[in-house]
């Protein structure tokens, strides 16, 4: 078994706005969508609306009244028609209206540039990204208005916006583009600080915001469609990942947040409902109570590890009360020996939590045990949560 010793320092960053996506075509009843929201408190939610799907539509204009009474951001990621997108965003303008919930931004992509183009190949001839930004502009003069895309880096690479035209700079990421075995999927990890920062390189000074991401593709930009996926086997390019489930995506998500930390302004993290949920009727998956811990330090002063250890994500915050957490997780099928200097509580989630949990009001990674400085095992994939007291000098810059 690897023995690690770790000691949180404050760090020059903060914990970016940590949100959740919904996709309007998967968007459950308002009393569940309600339910979700007030137990996960996210600092902002990422609605996926195609504007050509009448029921998509309808739903938005369903959901819309959540918003109103909830101080949870709402930001809009639509699809717009290829050839007469202007009829989809003024019907979109006059629900706005009516409704009178406002929005914190919006991005418009037109249907065809979801899908990846070679930068010599065959492009689409109907509307442009940056058409659509103008009309949208004609509806919205002051709504922020972003680029890029809801699907991922390469697309944003290939079809760069202009940065002078925009007010946010946007894509998502998946970890089953290319491979997706255990080892693979986690080492995707170890890419995000490098696809962060050619990404600012495109859009300096503009805002960053990282959209909805988790173990799994909702949509295939490479090819006609996604990968079936019936039997959830581990499969690249699927919208339908077993991983999504278990522990497995609860420890990768830990790893996500600690590499956009200081990198990025706003991050999403699987969804609401398909196609990466984070519940299901009647259970929560280990994801549900680590994002809840998690969105607890949107925006706050960050702490990390003096020195990263490979398998291992670590990162936390300071309080506004001068205490502090941090959390951890095993990125590695192996068990993993942990020692903390001076934390003292601390409350696990692996694979040995009673799975009746996920049923009950009670959340496993609230419960602070006491403890000591011998090592903390965190068994494959498992997540901590531990306390750091008023008064340790961890918590402040050194």
């Amino acid at each position: 078994m690897k023995h690690v010793t770790l000691t949180p320092r404050a760090v020059e960053a903060r914990i970016p706005d940590l949100g959740i996506g919904l996709w309007a075509a998967h968007a459950p009843t308002n009393d569940r969508l309600a339910a979700q929201l007030d137990a996960l408190r996210p600092g902002h939610v990422d609605l996926l609306v195609d504007l050509r799907v009448d029921d998509e539509i309808d739903t938005l204009a369903r959901v819309l009244s959540l918003f109103r009474e909830r101080e949870c951001a709402l930001w809009l990621y639509l699809i717009c028609d290829d050839h007469t997108p202007q009829v989809g965003l003024a019907r979109l303008a006059g629900m706005l209206e009516a409704e009178a919930t406002g929005v914190s931004g919006m991005l418009l992509t037109p249907a065809a540039y979801l899908k990846s183009y070679q930068p010599d190949g065959d492009w689409p001839t109907t509307t442009t990204p940056a058409a659509l930004v103008a009309q949208a502009r004609q509806h919205w003069p002051n709504p922020v208005i972003g680029g890029g895309f809801p699907t991922y880096f390469t697309e944003l690479n290939r079809c760069r916006p202009d940065p002078s035209t925009i007010d946010f700079l946007t894509h998502a990421t998946s970890p089953i583009v290319h491979a997706a075995d255990d080892v693979s999927v986690m080492e995707t990890l170890e890419s995000l600080p490098f696809i962060f920062e050619s990404a600012r390189a495109l859009a300096p000074g503009r805002p960053y915001r990282v959209t909805t991401s988790a173990i799994g593709a909702w949509t295939n930009p490479y090819g006609q469609m996604l990968t079936p996926n019936t039997n959830r086997e581990r499969v690249t390019l699927s919208d339908n990942d077993p991983r999504q489930r278990a522990l497995f995506a609860a420890a990768w998500s830990v790893g996500y947040l600690a590499a956009a930390t200081g990198r990025v302004d706003a991050l999403t993290l699987s969804s609401i409902g398909r196609p990466f949920p984070i519940a299901a009727p009647g259970a929560r998956y280990p994801i549900f109570d680590v994002l809840r811990g998690l969105n607890a330090g949107t925006g706050r002063p960050a702490i990390g590890p003096t020195e990263p250890v490979n398998g291992l994500a670590a990162l936390g915050w300071r309080t506004d009360d001068d205490h502090g957490e941090f959390w951890l997780a095993n990125l590695t099928d192996a068990p993993c020996a942990v020692t903390l200097v001076g934390l003292r509580r601390a409350a696990v989630l692996d694979e040995h939590v009673d799975p009746a949990l996920a049923v009950k009001s009670d959340w496993p990674l609230d419960r602070l045990a006491p403890g000591d400085e011998l090592p903390l095992t965190l068994e494959p994939y498992a997540v901590a949560r531990l306390a750091i007291d008023r008064g340790d000098e961890r918590l402040h810059s050194t």
